[in-house]
């Protein structure tokens, strides 16, 4: 993978993880430590993390093989899905009291972060 490549999805990953900072202090900020901010921060790492999974295993790739190259960005973006998926269960199943409102907010805020990571140039 190119370092060009490397170096944009690293730029996504940042504002992706200050999106969601920025989200969970302004819960605190509002709630303090409550199930809002916590909410806040688990749907903030509901789409951090599987970002992050889909970086590292697309970047793994060491070919220019552009069927390879598919495959692998099909794999990676299937195991997003999954992660997310399995993160979503976890959260409202085993983290106790959950708040929709701010777990989503984050999630979709983390989330839409994405394209802005795009339009920003270096």
């Amino acid at each position: 993978m190119s370092k060009f490549v490397v170096t944009g999805s690293l730029r996504v990953l940042g504002l992706q993880a200050l999106v969601m900072s920025l989200f969970t202090i302004g819960f605190l900020g509002a709630h303090g430590f409550s199930v809002d901010s916590k909410s806040a921060l688990v749907g903030g790492l509901i789409a951090l993390l599987p970002s992050g999974f889909y970086v590292w295993r697309s970047s793994r790739v060491k070919t220019r093989d552009p069927r390879s190259l598919v495959k692998a960005h099909y794999r990676a973006e299937s195991g997003k899905l999954a992660i997310t998926a399995m993160f979503f269960g976890v959260a409202f199943t085993q983290l106790g009291p959950i708040a929709a409102l701010p777990l989503f907010a984050t999630y979709v805020g983390t989330l839409a972060s994405y394209w802005a990571a795009l339009l920003l140039k270096n």
